[in-house]
């Protein structure tokens, strides 16, 4: 089978890279909300705070569903080089005598 571990490790380590920096800007952007919510704005259900929550709150979702799915890649592409080790190794095992 042609592939690179290394490269295919090199790339497990980026999107887990991806996936820590999209929850830290995921989890600042819920932290700033909260604070503008909690201190700039007063104006009640019908006002621009209420507007602001439900964009904030579409955007958390399509973050959540990001690394939801970025999750299941990793997950997948460590399964894959798993596999691939094995049938290697089941290949190596058929010539030893």
């Amino acid at each position: 089978m042609l592939y690179d571990p290394a490269k295919i490790n090199a790339l497990i380590t980026d999107l887990e890279g991806y996936r820590t920096a999209i929850t830290t800007e995921r989890n600042n952007a819920d932290d700033a909300s909260k604070r503008l919510l909690g201190q700039a704005w007063q104006s009640g259900d019908a006002g621009a705070s209420a507007a602001f929550s439900q964009k904030h709150n579409t955007l958390m979702t399509d973050m959540d569903d990001l690394l939801h799915i970025l999750g299941k890649g990793i997950d997948n592409v460590r399964a894959a080089l798993e596999k691939a080790q094995a049938t290697d190794q089941n290949v190596a095992d058929d010539f030893v005598w």
